[in-house]
C-alpha cells in the first residue's frame, strides 16, 4: 500500500467522523426545534387563557371601584358635618384661647409689678 492509499484513507475516516458528528449535532438540533414547536403550539391557547384571566380581574377592579366610589357618596355628607362641627369648635375655642392668653400676659404683668 503507498502513501497515497494511506493518505485516501485516513482522509475517508476523517470525513466519516465528521459525518457521524455532523449527524449527531442534526439529530440534538432536530430534537429541539421539536420541542419548541410543542411549545408554540401552546402558545395561543395560553395566550388567549392569559387575556380572558385579565380581562376578568379589569372588570372585577372596575366593579370594586365602583363600590368604592358609591361607599364614598354615601359617606360624604358625614364628612361635611365633621368638617362643620370641626369649624364650629374652631370658632368657638379662638375667642376663648385668645380670652386665656390676655388673662395670662396680665397676670404676668400684675405679678411682675408686686
Amino acid at each position: 500500500m503507498s502513501l497515497t492509499g494511506i493518505g485516501v484513507i485516513l482522509i475517508g475516516a476523517a470525513f466519516l467522523v465528521i459525518a457521524v458528528y455532523a449527524a449527531w449535532t442534526l439529530n440534538n438540533l432536530a430534537n429541539l426545534l421539536r420541542g419548541m414547536e410543542k411549545t408554540v403550539e401552546k402558545l395561543p391557547d395560553q395566550l388567549d387563557d392569559l387575556f380572558r384571566e385579565t380581562g376578568t380581574a379589569l372588570s372585577q377592579t372596575n366593579q370594586t371601584i365602583s363600590e368604592v366610589n358609591d361607599k364614598l357618596h354615601t359617606l360624604s355628607p358625614l364628612f361635611y358635618m365633621v368638617r362643620d362641627v370641626g369649624e364650629a369648635s374652631r370658632k368657638l375655642t379662638s375667642p376663648l384661647a385668645r380670652f386665656s392668653a390676655s388673662m395670662s400676659k396680665k397676670m404676668e404683668r400684675n405679678e411682675k409689678q408686686d
